[in-house]
């Protein structure tokens, strides 16, 4: 039997569990010819691969994984399964794979969504980057490196210290790296509040992460407005 599914029988039936997994997987039972889980499995990342929403939920709001990837169809149920997701442990980050192309402004239930067709080493980096640092460990973004834990950056030889929401602010925008980013959905993701109609604490964020991360704050080339759309960062000077 697999182990991530012997851990979950044994969770069902009150036994302890083997591991502390670190990522909670949710696909079809029916298998498929690429397994994404497994691939993770091999990189010896800690997997716990469910097929229901409830027992999702459940093993979420008992065991707190810092992550949870969401592999499911059809498209239209991502956004029911994210929200109870959300319910169940608030701090879960998540990801969506195989998701539709913007379905992330319709939903905005994720921290990554990921759309095929997409390389493995893609899908890794989006885990890494949304697993939380281990202490004492920088996390590379390029040029760019950042302490999660202890909340500090590195760039061009200079290091700041981040508030805690600076920081949030950071990670979600990384995480979207090369993508446009709507300012609602940055308020409701980062604030975590439905109040967007008053953008000025988010201008003011933007404004001093400029001054930290740009060469010239006043014409930005890694965090640039996209009229229309929103922000976008992109820390090779390239958008999509």
């Amino acid at each position: 039997m697999h182990v991530a599914h012997l851990c979950w029988l044994q969770f069902l039936r009150g036994l302890p569990i083997m591991a502390d997994p670190k990522i909670l997987w949710l696909e079809p039972s029916k298998a498929r010819k690429t397994s994404y889980a497994a691939q993770v499995a091999r990189r010896r990342y800690a997997v716990q691969v469910v097929h229901d929403q409830r027992a999702a939920c459940r093993f979420a709001a008992a065991q707190h994984p810092p992550v949870c990837v969401v592999d499911v169809a059809p498209a239209a149920a991502v956004q029911r399964v994210c929200s109870a997701l959300r319910k169940a442990a608030p701090k879960m980050r998540i990801i969506v794979v195989q998701a539709r192309v913007g379905m992330e402004v319709a939903s905005g239930c994720a921290e990554v969504f990921l759309c095929a067709p997409f390389t493995i080493r893609k899908l890794l980096n989006s885990i890494r980057q949304q697993l939380p640092a281990n202490g004492g460990e920088w996390v590379a973004h390029g040029a760019l490196r950042l302490h999660p834990a202890a909340r500090r950056l590195q760039l061009r030889g200079h290091e700041h210290l981040l508030s805690p929401k600076l920081l949030r602010l950071l990670e979600f925008m990384l995480a979207r790296e090369g993508k446009p980013v709507s300012t609602t959905l940055i308020v409701r993701r980062v604030w975590e509040t439905e109040y967007t109609s008053d953008l000025n604490t988010l201008h003011n964020h933007i404004n001093t992460l400029r001054k930290i991360l740009e060469v010239d704050p006043a014409h930005p080339h890694i965090l640039r407005t996209v009229r229309g759309k929103g922000y976008c960062l992109s820390l090779n000077g390239k958008a999509e």
